[in-house]
């Protein structure tokens, strides 16, 4: 089958053209952020998708089916993104029909969290596992989760929303409105603006100062481990805090939901053992001995195709549906 997927991301959106067994035949990736509208976003994402097809060999009339990862919240019924908090001015964009609109093929939508734990349960080291979650860990951070073979999708298609439970009511403001939420603690981008209002606040001499060449609103996640690394006291000691944090929800998660495993995206992917050790080592603060020590918490070995893969086990599931 020749499938298109198509991950939405807060900062960038990535187009591929792949198969039911997970082959991917080409991709292609563009700035999200850039759009200053959404008029311009979909006529930049039209573009790739057919450039896509076009490099790949494939007519848009020959595509069996389309997928589409997203960030929540979203209505998948409707194939409606409603208003994510990664994507401000964004409210009630009628994804799916639009994408309708270029191709003849069904398309699907679901939330990036729920389409990366498909991506892991039909192409990942834990396939066809009974009982399993994924953490997007990136920009934001969201989930997918399995239970008995099952996805959770929620009556609002809200299931997975971790993100956004709340570590701490007088904690930091989220993006979605609420005070304390685990992404407001963990997720890339609120990382990286609380570590720029700290240092120009207070003005901290740190490593991650240097490592922009002395512009603190460009500090990201990429700096923050870095200058980690590197054994800056500052960053240290928020590299602490942030794995802590990061423990803390996953430790909810265990208790919670007894998964058989808990793959995390992006930013484990990328760090590896400087990003996990630290967490491995706090979870037993914040769970039971029995249900954390039958859970493996681990980086996904599917890196940066996750997001491609992803998108595409959307429409494989919506096709098996069918």
């Amino acid at each position: 089958m020749n499938l298109i997927g198509i991950d939405v991301g807060g900062t960038k959106t990535s187009i591929c053209l792949g198969t039911e067994k997970g082959e991917l035949i080409g991709s292609e990736r563009f700035p999200s952020a850039e759009a200053t509208t959404q008029e311009e976003y979909f006529a930049s994402l039209k573009t790739s998708v057919l450039n896509v097809l076009r490099n790949g060999g494939v007519a848009p009339e020959q595509v069996d089916g389309v997928g589409i990862s997203a960030p929540g919240p979203l209505d998948v019924k409707r194939g409606v993104l409603i208003a994510p908090p990664n994507n401000p001015g964004w409210r009630d964009v009628p994804f799916v029909s639009i994408v309708k609109s270029w191709l003849s093929a069904p398309v699907w939508m679901n939330h990036d969290g729920k389409a990366s734990v498909l991506a892991e349960w039909h192409f990942g080291r834990f396939r066809g596992t009974r009982n399993l979650i994924y953490l997007t860990f990136s920009t934001g951070m969201g989930a997918g989760i399995i239970l008995n073979g099952q996805l959770v999708q929620g009556e609002t298609d809200s299931a997975g929303e971790v993100g956004h439970h709340i570590l701490d009511p007088q904690g930091p403001l989220c993006g979605c409105g609420m005070r304390g939420c685990w992404e407001s603690y963990v997720g890339g981008r609120n990382v990286a603006l609380r570590l720029q209002e700290r240092i120009r606040n207070e003005s901290i001499q740190t490593a991650l100062t240097d490592l922009v060449g002395g512009a603190i609103d460009k500090i990201s996640m990429v700096e923050f481990e870095k200058a980690a690394r590197q054994g800056d006291t500052f960053a240290l000691a928020e590299w602490e805090r942030f794995t802590d944090r990061v423990a803390q929800g996953i430790g909810n998660l265990i208790m919670i939901f007894n998964p058989d495993a808990i793959v995390l995206g992006t930013i484990a992917i990328h760090g590896g053992d400087f990003v996990m050790d630290p967490i491995r080592q706090k979870i037993p603060r914040y769970t039971w001995d029995l249900p954390r020590q039958h859970c493996q918490v681990v980086p996904s070995i599917l890196g940066r195709r996750i997001g491609d893969l992803g998108a595409l086990a959307v429409a494989i599931s919506g096709l098996a549906a069918r």
